[in-house]
Order: C-alpha cells, then sequence, then structure tokens
C-alpha cells in the first residue's frame, strides 16, 4: 500500500516542490491549498484531515511573511501571521494524530526564527515558536511517531520581497555558498526526514541555509 502524506500549502514554493519530491518517491500526495482548507479554523481543517482515515506523514508548510518591520504592523497583521504561521501548525497536527498511529511529523521553520529579524520580527518570532514546538511534539509523540524540522534559509518561492529584508540572514552576499535555495533543496530534506533514512532522528533541525548559520 502507497504511503501517504499531507502536505500543507502544498501547491506553492516550497510545498509544491515538496509534493513533487513525495511523488518522484511513490507516495500518495495530498496536497492542501487555501482552497481546500483553512488552517486556521479547526472546523475547516478537520473537515478536511476527515477524508483521510491513515496518514503516514504530515509536513506542516503552509506559512506566510509579513514583510513589515515592527512599526508597521497593526494588530490584523499580526494575528494574521500567527494564526497561519502558528496555529495553523498546531491545528493541523492536532487532527493528524487522530489519524497517525505510527509515522512522521515535518514542521518548517526558518533561519528568521534562528537568529531573528529586524525587518520581519512577527514572522521571525512565529518560526521560533515552530522551533519549541517541535520539540516538545518530538518528546511527546515518541516513540511511535517521529517530529522534526526544517529551517530554509532564503529560498527562491517568489514569496520574499528581499528588497525589504536586511538582516545578514537574507543578504544572499553574505551567505557562504552564495545563492538563494531552490524550493527542491528545502523539500529532499523534507523527504530525508519523512524517509527510512532517519527513522532514529526525533525533534532535530536540518538547515538549509547556505551556510549563513553554522552550529
Amino acid at each position: 500500500m502507497d504511503k501517504v502524506v499531507i502536505i500543507t500549502g502544498g501547491t506553492g514554493g516550497i510545498g509544491k516542490a515538496t509534493s513533487e519530491k513525495f511523488a518522484a518517491e511513490g507516495w500518495k500526495i495530498v496536497a492542501m491549498s487555501r482552497e481546500d482548507a483553512d488552517v486556521t479554523n479547526p472546523e475547516s481543517v478537520e473537515k478536511f484531515f476527515a477524508k483521510y482515515p491513515l496518514i503516514d506523514c504530515l509536513v506542516n508548510c503552509a506559512g506566510i511573511f509579513g514583510n513589515k518591520t515592527l512599526p508597521e504592523y497593526d494588530l490584523e497583521s499580526i494575528n494574521k501571521v500567527i494564526a497561519v504561521n502558528e496555529i495553523g501548525t498546531y491545528l493541523c497536527t492536532q487532527a493528524i494524530l487522530k489519524r497517525m498511529t505510527e509515522g512522521s511529523i515535518i514542521n518548517i521553520s526558518s533561519v528568521a526564527g534562528q537568529v531573528g529579524s529586524g525587518s520581519d520580527p512577527i514572522y521571525a518570532a512565529t518560526k521560533g515558536a515552530i522551533l519549541a514546538f517541535s520539540k516538545s511534539m518530538a518528546k511527546a509523540l515518541a516513540p511511535k511517531i517521529r517530529v522534526n524540522c526544517v529551517a530554509p534559509g532564503v529560498t527562491d518561492t517568489g514569496l520574499l520581497d528581499a528588497r525589504k529584508w536586511t538582516d545578514i540572514a537574507f543578504d544572499v552576499d553574505q551567505t557562504p555558498l552564495g545563492k538563494m535555495a531552490n524550493p527542491s533543496d528545502i523539500a529532499n530534506a523534507i523527504y530525508f526526514l519523512a524517509s527510512d533514512n532517519a527513522v532514529h532522528i526525533t525533534g532535530a533541525t536540518i538547515d538549509v541555509n547556505g551556510g549563513v548559520l553554522m552550529r
């Protein structure tokens, strides 16, 4: 029987590349878009996930930038970024636990969540929260379900307005490898964590940032 993966935000950018990678490896793909479900709404999430009674992997890839400095944010825009990036991840993880007895969950953070961002501090804060959430769930769900995280650096998805990001973590010229990542670079790391090659890895974060953060 084919393994089944749900990929939130699975029709664009990193999510689309991840869907393509899993499909190439023979998985059954459920690529969830905004048209399919609202990740910030528990009823919408539950209705979508109820269609799939047995899931082997969840990739929480839905996310948005604010592209604002803190003075530029208002409460509505703060809540929107938190709702999609954090609450969406929490709700989808809750929903998957009703359908997953063993398997893997991969959450998407960011180098901004590791080093901070003056250019978009709310986005960075949500991605820092995903790092902590991933470790917490790795402890809570072991040994049957592994939970890991991928933290991309600047990635060529078309979503990032590079002109507004002045942080060194998002400066391609300061990146040792000297280029942005392709979405497929992130997808390869995500697939590795879902694969049998990572069966003894949980609570980990894989950095795919071109060397801008080395640890």
